[in-house]
C-alpha cells in the first residue's frame, strides 16, 4: 500500500497517467482509503485546468474571469 507521502511524489506521474499497472492498482487502492490525497489530486487536477486556460501573453490575467469560465464549463 502507498503512502500518503508516495502518493505525493507520485502525483504527477499519476496526472500524466504514465503509472505502470502495479502502480496504478496501489494509487487506486490508496484512494479508496484516503480522502486527503483524493481530494489533493482533484486540487492539482483543477490547478493545471486553470493554468491552461491563462494566455500565453504576458498581459495582466483576470482571475474572475477564469474562475467564472471554469464554472461555465462545470454545468
Amino acid at each position: 500500500m502507498l503512502t500518503c507521502r508516495e502518493m505525493s511524489e507520485l502525483s504527477s506521474v499519476i496526472m500524466e497517467s504514465h503509472l505502470s499497472l502495479s502502480n496504478r492498482w496501489a494509487v487506486f487502492m490508496h484512494l479508496r482509503m484516503c480522502s486527503h490525497c483524493t481530494l489533493y489530486l482533484k486540487q492539482l487536477k483543477l490547478t493545471a485546468q486553470v493554468l491552461q486556460k491563462l494566455p500565453m501573453d504576458k498581459q495582466p490575467v483576470d482571475g474572475a474571469a477564469i474562475i467564472k469560465q471554469l464554472n461555465l464549463s462545470e454545468d
